[in-house]
C-alpha cells in the first residue's frame, strides 16, 4: 500500500466505524443526521452554520484588518508595508488548513472533546490571517448543494431502506 493511498483508507476505515457507531448514518458537523431528510431541521442547521461562519469571519477578518492597518501604520515605510504583506500571507496556511478540513469532512480531527482556550494578545495577532482564511475557505465551501461532508457521509452510510 501506497502512503498516498493510507489516509485516505484510514478515513475510510474511520467512516465506516462512525456509520455502525450511529446505526449506520454518519452524523456530519453542524446538521448531524439531519441530512438524510433534508426536512426543516436541516435547513435550521445549515443556515445556522452560515451564520455562525460569517459571525466568526467578520471577527478574525476585523482583528486582521485592524493587526494589518496597525502594522503599515502612516504607509511610508517599506518595512513595514512588507512586514504587514508577510503578516497577511499566513492566511494561505489558514486556506489550506480549510481545504484539509473540507476534503476530510465529515471526521473531525479533535481527539476528545473541546479543550479549554486561552488566548491572548500575541496569540490573536499571529492567528488572526490565518483563521480569516481557515473561516473563510470553510464558510464558501458550505455554499454548495451538499454540505460540507455531506456527500461523503451519504456514500459511506448505508443504503436508506425508505422509498
Amino acid at each position: 500500500m501506497s502512503k498516498a493511498s493510507k489516509p485516505a483508507d484510514e478515513r475510510d476505515a474511520r467512516l465506516r466505524l462512525e456509520a455502525r457507531l450511529h446505526d449506520g448514518v454518519i452524523p456530519v458537523p453542524f446538521l448531524g443526521q439531519t441530512w438524510q431528510a433534508r426536512g426543516p431541521a436541516y435547513w435550521r442547521r445549515r443556515v445556522g452554520a452560515v451564520v455562525l461562519m460569517v459571525l466568526a469571519l467578520a471577527l478574525v477578518g476585523g482583528m486582521a484588518v485592524g493587526f494589518t492597518i496597525g502594522i503599515v501604520g502612516d504607509g511610508d515605510d517599506a518595512v513595514r508595508i512588507a512586514l504587514a504583506v508577510v503578516y497577511d500571507l499566513t492566511a494561505v496556511a489558514g486556506v489550506r488548513s480549510g481545504l484539509r478540513k473540507i476534503a476530510a469532512a465529515p471526521l473531525d480531527d479533535r481527539a476528545g472533546g473541546p479543550g479549554t482556550f486561552f488566548p491572548n494578545g500575541l496569540l490573536a495577532l499571529v492567528l488572526a490571517p490565518y483563521g480569516t482564511g481557515l473561516v473563510l475557505t470553510i464558510l464558501l465551501a458550505m455554499f454548495g448543494r451538499d454540505f460540507i461532508g455531506e456527500r461523503r457521509a451519504r456514500e459511506m452510510s448505508k443504503p436508506s431502506t425508505t422509498s
